[in-house]
């Protein structure tokens, strides 16, 4: 992949999301909210949005900097100004989950932008990250945090069995929703409903009853059906971050982490 900043120079047209964008005053802090990308620019400085039912987001803090790549959590520090300069660092550490290849590449990109950024513009509930050409490179909206019932998730990792919690292109089609103290959803290949009681951010969820159908593909989906299932029976407590969901056991392991589906209904 070029550096975008030498691509954008060489770039022999620039598209409107290439312009410069005129200074205009904070009207928020850059701390106040947690931010969800919207688009982000490839190597022409052509706009481009996510892959379908992925989602990457940022959270400023006191000069830290984290959030989810779409696959990995990440982690650097910034610097940022009353006169809306901000330094991103480019020692940006992440976690190492596996995922599937087209959301991994997407997240390394992501993840390159950021020590590009130079300065930045709050407008209404958007937050527009530019470069030294002041050029538009990443943009958010304000992540609006999801509750646990009546949200549609859909699952963006889950544990193996085997102490690892990993991803692949199959891994999406597992879903769920909570409502009322009945768990229902799509294992990957086959339908199921559980019970489930919380209280405070404790879960118990009982043996899932499920339809009986086979797949053949996905490759694996069936082996991963069996996990998922079994994660759910394990879970001993839940937590909420704005727009994901994570299940983890007695000892605090990961069991299965949710992202909101795209087509939350």
């Amino acid at each position: 992949m070029k550096p975008l900043i030498h691509s954008c120079l060489l770039a022999a047209a620039m598209s409107i999301a290439c312009e410069g964008f005129a200074a205009m005053p904070a009207n928020e802090s850059l701390e106040s909210s947690e931010w969800q990308l919207e688009s982000y620019a490839d190597e022409t400085c052509e706009l481009q949005q996510l892959l379908p039912k992925s989602s990457i987001h940022a959270i400023f803090d006191n000069g830290k900097l984290h959030g989810s790549g779409g696959c990995n959590q990440y982690f650097s520090q910034y610097n940022a100004t009353q006169e809306q300069r901000l330094s991103i660092s480019d020692r940006i550490a992440s976690t190492m989950m596996a995922c599937a290849p087209a959301v991994s590449q997407q997240e390394q990109h992501y993840l390159s932008l950021l020590p590009k950024v130079t300065h930045y513009q709050l407008e209404d509930d958007a937050l527009l990250l530019l470069n030294a050409q002041n050029r538009l490179i990443l943009q958010y909206t304000v992540l609006q945090s999801a509750k646990l019932e009546q949200t549609r998730w859909q699952a963006s990792g889950i544990n193996n069995g085997k102490g690892g919690v990993v991803s692949s292109t199959a891994t999406q089609l597992a879903t769920a929703r909570f409502e009322e103290g009945k768990l229902s959803g799509n294992a990957g290949c086959n339908n199921f409903s559980a019970s489930y009681t919380i209280s405070g951010e404790s879960i118990i969820i009982g043996s899932a009853m499920a339809t009986r159908k086979f797949c053949a593909e996905p490759e694996g989906i069936m082996a991963q059906e069996q996990q998922y299932l079994q994660a759910l029976q394990n879970s001993h407590t839940y937590k909420l971050k704005r727009d994901h969901l994570e299940l983890r056991n007695e000892k605090g392991s990961l069991l299965v982490r949710f992202v909101v589906h795209s087509s939350n209904e």
